[in-house]
C-alpha cells in the first residue's frame, strides 16, 4: 500500500548524469524533504555493459517508508526516477525539488495508488 511517483526528467544536462556525487546527494536529500527516514546509505553505481555501452548511473536508498530510485541516460540527457512510500508525501514538494535538482526542460510525472 502506497503511492508510487514516477518522474521521467528530460533535457538534464549529461553532466550532472555522470556525476556521482551529484546523484547521491539526491538520495540523501529528497528523503529529508519529504521527512522520510533513511535505512541505509545510499548505493549509486555506474552501469555499462555490451548492451549498454554508454555508462549512466543506477541509485536506489532504502527508506523506513520504502524507496527512493533512479536510472540515468546521460547521451539521452533523460533520468528515470522513482519514489515509493507507504506513508503519504507531499507530491508536488517532490517534483519541484526533482524539477530544480535536475534542471530539467520537461519533467513527466504519473502518480499511482499501490494496493
Amino acid at each position: 500500500m502506497g503511492r508510487h511517483l514516477i518522474a521521467d526528467a528530460y533535457g538534464v544536462e549529461s553532466k550532472k548524469l555522470q556525476d556521482k556525487k551529484f546523484l547521491t546527494s539526491l538520495l540523501e536529500n529528497l528523503p529529508k524533504k519529504l521527512k522520510m527516514r533513511i535505512l541505509r546509505k545510499p548505493v549509486v553505481a555506474r552501469i555499462s555493459s555490451d548492451h549498454y555501452p554508454h555508462a549512466g548511473y543506477s541509485g536506489f536508498v532504502i527508506l523506513l517508508e520504502s524507496h527512493i530510485s533512479f536510472h540515468t541516460w546521460p547521451e539521452e540527457n533523460y533520468v528515470a526516477l522513482d519514489v515509493y512510500s507507504c506513508k503519504d508525501f507531499d507530491e508536488k514538494q517532490a517534483i519541484r525539488y526533482i524539477k530544480r535538482f535536475f534542471g530539467s526542460k520537461k519533467l513527466k510525472v504519473k502518480s499511482i495508488i499501490r494496493g
